[in-house]
């Protein structure tokens, strides 16, 4: 049965005209109860297919194709490998996140299904299996046709021990339950178990370029850390694109097929798009008034208000838009590594909760612009438990906290000591973004309260680096939040904190997003009952579960939300009607602004000379306000 089901499998594979890698083939002969083939006569008969011709297009129709983005980054990143070590950098959402698309959407504004790589989809009477047609027409980036195919290779590429990635290993077993493909451009994937939103987490699934891969193995760390994956989207990055400390850029697939696409039309505009590295933001901000930079985020204060004093601005070139979102909330906070030494003690953790005022950062270095942050799971709607509150700034409940850790003596620096002489002291790091100025805050307030927080900036791939070998004491941090329902497996569960060693003895776990190192059996317990959930208000009261527990923890100490975005941008950047959509966390992540070259030559031309071209515009986009 073996060899006849490998014969078919070949046979199944052999039509797509791409390098076919036997070892993966070998693979799904192995795992015959998740891997299928049938034919589109074995489809049900009775599947009633959607298309979501019944939402709107979010795009503007005005939009023109054209042009060279100027943007800046403050360094390249790590590596260009989208999995594996060092590959979860904050340039991956401009590589990669922003840049590729699975089986079905989610539309920006409803929320509802839109297709994207499928055309068409239906489910299964039994809600369990998810039914796809693909686009023809969709290719990678670098040319060749997306199949059926695809899908396989993307469980045998992430569940591999050499794209050393626990995460994607246990997401890619845990969270399908078998695939099949009836033809090149029809395929169902079917669910592990019953559960809610059970067709949006099986459209997230994406392909992975096999032709590309035909190289993978045991070296695929070293051998692929500079090449681009090809994605499904419109950008890639040529052989010439990535300059390593220099610049990064990203060139648009000429006729990309996604732009005959109702929900792809009109968006993702610009030609190019090239990164160039500036490190200080105070560089970066000076290159945007004199227009070498086509727009540029200006979230800090001094750069929202200071730019009402910049001759760009004054002479009506420049535009100050704040556009309010409606999206789950990155948590901007700090990270306490629980496996260090006093950190891990749980009043030492409390009296840190209250002995970081971030409010005092809000009000004074963010003006009261930004809202105080009060839990890690903020922005999921019904899955966010409302009552919990962060800890207040109180050096009365810090030093009470800090007293039953036994740390009751003042040093004659005012730190507190234990009995055995230990002080409350410990490395705080920042990036070497503008947030750094606001160290001083922090460290001044901590100190009322017998702790030491001792400044650390680095450069932002240094402090990755250093957070992922999970070398810190505490550091500010945010992750990105791409769904409203919770997925706390990564960031909180104990598979992700430590690792046994041969004889025994545990170790900080690596590369892994539990940057806190928190290792709590009770809610690892809770983290595993909701992943396998079958009801809404089971997940619901899990969910509270889980976020109490992270609070009670006290190993993420909540610092802000924002409530939107802020840029500035020169009038040759055009944006449409409403600015953005209401998911949008950045002008970039859907796409739908647009360049008018010309325009650029003549204003810089204009602007040069001193001419005047109108009154300052300032554009304030709420109609998505949530706070």
């Amino acid at each position: 049965m073996r060899v006849l089901f490998s014969l078919l499998l070949g046979v199944a594979f052999a039509q797509a005209g791409v390098y076919e890698d036997p070892k993966a083939a070998a693979y799904y002969a192995e795992h015959k109860d998740f891997f299928h083939f049938a034919t589109p006569a074995d489809l049900p008969k009775d599947l009633v297919w959607h298309d979501g011709s019944d939402q709107k297009e979010f795009a503007d129709a005005r939009a023109v194709r054209g042009g060279t983005l100027h943007q800046f980054t403050a360094g390249t990143p790590p590596t260009l490998r989208r999995v594996g070590p060092n590959a979860n950098n904050s340039f991956r959402g401009e590589l990669y996140d922003n840049n590729d698309f699975g089986l079905l959407s989610s539309h920006p504004n409803t929320d509802e299904t839109i297709p994207a790589l499928a055309t068409s989809w239906a489910m299964s009477p039994d809600g369990m299996t998810a039914y796809f047609r693909l686009d023809p027409a969709a290719k990678f980036t670098d040319g060749q046709p997306i199949t059926a195919d695809d899908f396989f290779y993307t469980f045998y590429f992430h569940r591999s021990p050499w794209a050393k990635a626990d995460w994607y290993v246990d997401f890619y077993t845990r969270e399908w339950g078998g695939i099949t493909k009836y033809d090149d451009h029809t395929l169902s994937i079917k669910a592990p178990r019953k559960r809610p939103y059970q067709l949006e987490q099986l459209g997230e699934l994406r392909p992975a370029p096999r032709d590309f891969f035909k190289d993978f193995g045991p070296n695929y760390e070293k051998l692929y850390n500079d090449r681009f994956q090809p994605t499904t989207g419109p950008y890639f990055v040529g052989p010439a694109g990535f300059q390593r400390e220099k610049s990064v850029t990203l060139t648009r697939v000429k006729d990309w097929w996604g732009d005959h696409r109702r929900f792809f039309r009109h968006r993702y505009n610009p030609d190019v798009i090239e990164y160039g590295v500036i490190r200080e933001i105070d560089s970066a901000y000076a290159s945007l008034l004199n227009g070498e930079l086509d727009f540029l985020p200006i979230m800090m204060p001094r750069y929202w208000y200071g730019t009402n004093e910049k001759k760009a601005y004054l002479n009506g070139y420049l535009t100050k838009a704040q556009f309010f979102n409606d999206i789950p909330r990155p948590p901007y906070g700090l990270y306490v590594n629980t496996q260090k030494p006093l950190l891990s003690d749980l009043d030492v953790r409390v009296g840190l909760q209250h002995a970081t005022d971030f409010q005092r950062v809000i009000d004074g270095f963010y003006r009261g612009d930004y809202e105080r942050l009060n839990q890690f799971s903020e922005g999921l709607g019904k899955f966010t438990e409302p009552s919990i509150r962060a800890r207040r700034y109180s050096p009365e409940l810090a030093r009470a906290a800090f007293a039953k850790a036994g740390f009751t003596k003042a040093g004659d620096d005012g730190i507190l000591m234990n009995d055995a002489g230990e002080r409350l002291s410990f490395r705080l790091t920042f990036d070497t973004s503008d947030r750094r100025k606001y160290l001083a805050t922090l460290v001044e307030s901590a100190r009322r309260c017998g702790v030491e927080y001792r400044p650390e900036t680095l450069e932002h791939t240094t402090m990755y680096r250093k957070v992922m070998e999970k070398n810190h004491d505490i550091v500010f941090w945010a992750w990105s939040v791409s769904s409203r329902l919770p997925a706390l497996w990564e960031s909180h569960h104990s598979d992700n904190a430590v690792e046994k060693l041969a004889d025994g003895r545990k170790v900080p776990k690596r590369q892994t997003n539990n940057i806190t190192g928190i290792d709590d059996p009770e809610l690892s317990k809770i983290i595993d009952r909701f992943r396998e959930a079958t009801e809404e208000d089971e997940m619901i009261r899990l969910s509270f579960q889980m976020q109490r527990r992270i609070h009670d923890n006290a190993d993420f100490i909540p610092g802000f939300r924002v409530p939107g975005y802020r840029i500035a941008h020169w009038g040759w950047v055009k944006f449409p009607e409403g600015f953005d959509v209401r998911g949008a966390e950045d002008p970039g992540q859907y796409g739908l602004f647009w360049l008018d070259p010309k325009q650029r030559e003549v204003d810089l031309r204009d602007f040069r000379e001193g001419k005047v071209r109108g009154a300052p515009k300032t554009v304030i986009e709420d109609r998505w306000r949530t706070e």
